[in-house]
């Protein structure tokens, strides 16, 4: 499916009630925007937010080479910074 919205004055686009009927969306719902070459893609964010989904915003070219416990990396700071 392909349609074509206006942006408004705000920079504001109304997502199409037939796109919002297939992806589930309702009105207080978040939608995540991906970003890359020169195209978005929109979808729902899901009930919850994890760091994971935070980590699949990052655009691959500023992404870790390797893996972080970051649970590990904040008790570590939290100890460091606070004597813990």
């Amino acid at each position: 499916m392909r349609l074509k919205v206006k942006v408004g004055p705000k920079g504001q686009a109304v997502i199409p009630k037939e796109v919002r009927d297939i992806l589930g969306i309702v009105p207080g719902d978040e939608v995540v925007f991906e970003v890359g070459d020169k195209q978005a893609i929109v979808k729902p964010a899901g009930r919850s937010s994890t760091v994971s989904d935070f980590i699949e915003t990052i655009p691959k070219k500023h992404k870790l080479s390797k893996e972080v416990d970051v649970k590990k990396l904040i008790l570590s700071e939290t100890a460091e910074r606070y004597g813990m």
